[in-house]
């Protein structure tokens, strides 16, 4: 799919290398068409000028700080006057993290009068700290809605007169304030008003008025998401996560974001081919501006959550595909591999994996090596894995994960050994200390130790016990094809036909779009499990 990132990075082709940015150090910026739908009118007669500004108030709501660095920078190219540039180039530096004062090149050095060196104040300055002296010099020739904004964010770092540092924070609100008793139409003032605001509710009233003004204000749909994602009412985010995409259709943080409510209220159609979309602007816009990977914060994150989402899903030829270009980049996602490979039954990669994983974390290795054998169906050989699970916990008490993993494979150790009762016990102390966990349930992670409760009561023939967990497995993540699968197997052995044929009908619907012999593989291996439940005719005997 052809995105603008490339459209543009064809145009350029031909396009001479352009000097380097003084403060970023980074070429010029690219204006790239349909990247975000903000405009905030600027105080400039250079139509360049408010392009850049557009475009770097886009890359910054989203969180896109070197670009947003970048394109104010480039802005201030074609009007160096523009305060409110210079306000934004401050914001993205800081950041950035270019907070540190440059060492400039000596031929920089300027003769002063007294014939003594001299050089110009960007480099005696952190780049972020010039720029906001160069807005503050410029609010003569801003606006006074502009002037306010640079006011707020004076007094908020102690650079305005007669401000205490214990009054920089409401000396800044009460700027913010005034800005919008007299500018009630100000979507940059609400903005700033919101991220100011105290308390973990007390930005939700800015945005939501924010939005009022301008349903598609990138930063107000973009901070709702968190926002709600951080308060554990995820649902409640989910038409912002969607106004968000609909606000910068050429940002990949846009559609990356909605993953983080997706994955947890069981969309997980959506998410797997937004993130997708998200993966594919970022390459686009890495071969663009030839920014290297390891220079865009938010590529490996995206990348990993893409892989998440494929596994989940059962999309493997996809997710075989990305590793590829993952381990290009050297990125690890072994979890998720070793969760690939062992839904797939490759035995060998899965082992890999597991060799892969540092061998200094020994009970690490042993956890893995310990999934790993079970799911082959040789608990005798995890057996020696479990006890080195069990000797890492007593040499580190407390050790949360390290417990649910020992429960979790010595759980399923019982069941699949003869003693059913205690390896379920085992596995409901895992639900017991995480189902409420609300950490525990993002990116998906919510129905995984339901669904190892349920297959190890299938091999232990607890019908009881298994419905109850796949049940709990699809009301914690209704996109959980085992949860699915599980109840179909169970309702399928126990004669209870409608209702196995509508779970096998959830059970599609969850894997829509994974391959169809990975689906078969999986169905079979439930239905093999399943076969160790009584039927009722022998359980009435």
């Amino acid at each position: 799919m052809l995105t603008s990132f490339t459209v543009v990075a064809v145009a350029l082709l031909a396009a001479p290398a352009a000097p380097k940015l003084p403060l970023t150090g980074l070429g010029a910026a690219v204006h790239v068409p349909d990247l975000c739908k903000y405009h905030y009118r600027v105080s400039t007669p250079s139509a360049e000028c408010q392009k850049f500004c557009d475009e770097a108030f886009g890359y910054y709501y989203s969180y896109v700080w070197m670009e947003a660095a970048r394109s104010f920078e480039t802005a201030l190219q074609h009007d160096p006057d523009c305060a409110l540039a210079w306000l934004g180039l401050h914001r993205s530096l800081e950041k950035w993290g270019k907070t540190k004062t440059p060492k400039p090149d000596a031929a920089l050095a300027i003769t002063g009068g007294s014939l003594q060196p001299k050089l110009p104040d960007r480099f005696t300055k952190a780049p972020h700290d010039y720029a906001l002296e160069q807005a503050k010099r410029l609010m003569a020739k801003a606006s006074h809605r502009e002037s306010l904004l640079i006011t707020a964010k004076l007094q908020e770092r102690g650079m305005w007169p007669d401000v205490k540092p214990e009054e920089r924070r409401k000396k800044a609100t009460q700027t913010l304030d005034e800005l919008l008793s007299i500018y009630e139409d100000d979507e940059e003032g609400w903005f700033w008003r919101a991220q100011i605001a105290e308390g973990q509710h007390g930005p939700i009233p800015f945005y939501k008025a924010l939005l009022k003004l301008n349903p598609l204000h990138p930063g107000a749909n973009h901070e709702l998401v968190h926002v709600f994602e951080n308060i554990r009412r995820p649902a409640l985010g989910w038409p912002y996560a969607e106004g968000y995409i609909a606000s910068s259709p050429g940002v990949p943080h846009a559609f990356h974001m909605q993953a983080h409510l997706a994955m947890r209220v069981g969309k997980w159609q959506k998410t797997t081919d937004w993130s997708w979309r998200a993966v594919e602007l970022q390459k686009a816009y890495h071969a663009l501006l030839k920014v290297k990977p390891e220079d865009d914060h938010q590529f490996r994150h995206h990348m990993e959550t893409l892989t998440r989402s494929l596994v989940h899903d059962g999309r493997f030829v996809e997710a075989a595909s990305l590793r590829k270009e993952a381990e290009g980049y050297k990125y690890h996602f072994r979890p998720e591999w070793f969760r690939h490979a062992v839904a797939e039954k490759n035995w060998a990669d899965a082992e890999k994996v597991v060799s892969d994983l540092s061998k200094t974390d020994k009970p690490t290795r042993a956890y893995f090596t310990a999934v790993l054998f079970l799911e082959r169906g040789m608990p005798e050989r995890a057996r020696a894995e479990i006890d080195v699970l069990k000797q890492g916990n007593q040499s580190k008490r407390n050790d949360r994960l390290r417990d649910l993993r020992l429960w979790e494979v010595q759980g399923r150790y019982e069941c699949q050994t003869g003693n059913g009762e205690a390896g379920v016990k085992l596995l409901r102390r895992t639900i017991d200390k995480t189902k409420d966990d609300y950490a525990h349930h993002a990116w998906g992670g919510g129905a995984y130790y339901m669904e190892v409760w349920g297959t190890a009561a299938l091999e232990a023939g607890i019908a009881s016990e298994a419905e109850e967990a796949f049940q709990e497995a699809l009301a914690h993540d209704a996109g959980s094809v085992r949860g699915a699968l599980g109840l179909w197997a169970l309702c399928d052995r126990l004669g209870r036909t409608e209702e196995a044929d509508r779970y096998l009908k959830v059970a599609h619907r969850c894997w829509a779009k994974a391959e169809s012999g990975a689906f078969a593989v999986l169905k079979d291996d439930f239905a093999k499990k399943a076969a160790n439940v009584p039927t009722p005719s022998v359980a009435t005997k």
